[in-house]
């Protein structure tokens, strides 16, 4: 039998919510594969330059441990002991990327998700300038935190249908900013493919004195959390590949929201090295700065409706400006 009322009942304690929530998943198994040789001190690289560059008081931060090791898990527990991040789910087996943040940023109360790889190395100030950029445009959903100019028609066709007028060509992307990215995943050519020299000229929206270039990827990148509200609840397949194409990137375009990334790096791409210039990077904590401001846009709801044609006339444009990038 119980004994005595809960007191918590009497507190009345106010829950503090946030603007901006990390997901980090990690996999860090007990694997002699050269794959995940050294990714633990890659890994503790990666959340340290994560706690010194954002801003504490606006951040929550999820890890998802993907059945790591026993040193990774431990590690976790210290930083949620210390109040560092707020929240370490952990799996008993590994479900893989896809799974794992789909069911945890659904269940955020943030306004924006940045879901990043377990190897980013973050630079100082990328939180205001992703949450700049969702306030300039109220249609882009996805903010990539280096930039993609490769990705420019992958499943875009939402902006490359209402913002074909606006789209402009030319070079606002520093090779160096590309060069970062190469040389993270070991392939100096990677911006250079399929007669497309992407280093050269980049597709890009402007607005006020910000360029951002059309396009984004996966292993570092800032959402609505409005894109997730939205979003069919299906169920993924297979660990890996994991299917960011059919439960995330199809299903955001198909609502009507952009896919962009920003003009510089503000992440780098680890791998399996801490490089010594990153030992060296001075990392520091700042405000974010730029709010966004929540519009209700009944076009934006509703474009979903349109997406056959847009499909359709997206990849007739893409015809047409891929011959002139070359």
């Amino acid at each position: 039998m119980r004994i005595g009322t809960n007191p918590e009942k009497e507190k009345f304690q106010k829950i503090q919510y946030k603007l901006h929530r990390v997901i980090i998943p990690v996999y860090i198994p007990n694997d002699s594969h050269d794959y995940f040789k050294n990714l633990d001190i890659v890994f503790y690289a990666s959340i340290n330059s994560l706690l010194k560059t954002i801003d504490a008081k606006q951040t929550n931060i999820t890890i998802i441990n993907n059945n790591s090791t026993k040193e990774v898990t431990e590690f976790i527990d210290n930083l949620l002991c210390k109040g560092l991040i707020d929240k370490h789910v952990k799996y008993h087996w590994n479900y893989g990327k896809v799974y794992s943040i789909l069911q945890e940023a659904r269940a955020s109360y943030e306004d924006f998700i940045t879901i990043a790889d377990a190897d980013v190395f973050f630079f100082n100030d990328w939180q205001n300038q992703v949450h700049r950029v969702f306030n300039e445009f109220n249609k882009v959903g996805v903010v990539g935190l280096t930039p993609d100019p490769h990705m420019a028609f992958y499943c875009n066709s939402s902006l490359i249908f209402s913002k074909f007028l606006a789209v402009k060509k030319g070079k606002i992307v520093d090779n160096y900013d590309l060069e970062l990215f190469e040389e993270g995943i070991n392939n100096k050519y990677f911006f250079v493919n399929n007669n497309n020299n992407w280093k050269n000229k980049q597709y890009y929206l402007e607005k006020s004195d910000l360029k951002v270039v059309i396009g984004a990827s996966h292993f570092a990148s800032t959402y609505r959390k409005e894109v997730f509200n939205k979003l069919k609840i299906d169920k993924p397949i297979f660990v890996f590949p994991g299917g960011e194409l059919n439960f995330l990137d199809l299903p955001i375009d198909k609502l009507g929201f952009y896919r962009v990334s920003l003009s510089r790096a503000y992440a780098y791409h680890m791998g399996n090295s801490v490089k010594q210039e990153l030992m060296n990077y001075k990392t520091e904590n700042s405000n974010i700065r730029c709010f966004n401001n929540k519009k209700n846009n009944f076009f934006l709801s509703n474009l979903g409706l349109l997406y056959s044609f847009k499909t359709m006339f997206a990849r007739t444009v893409k015809f047409c400006f891929t011959q002139i990038i070359k």
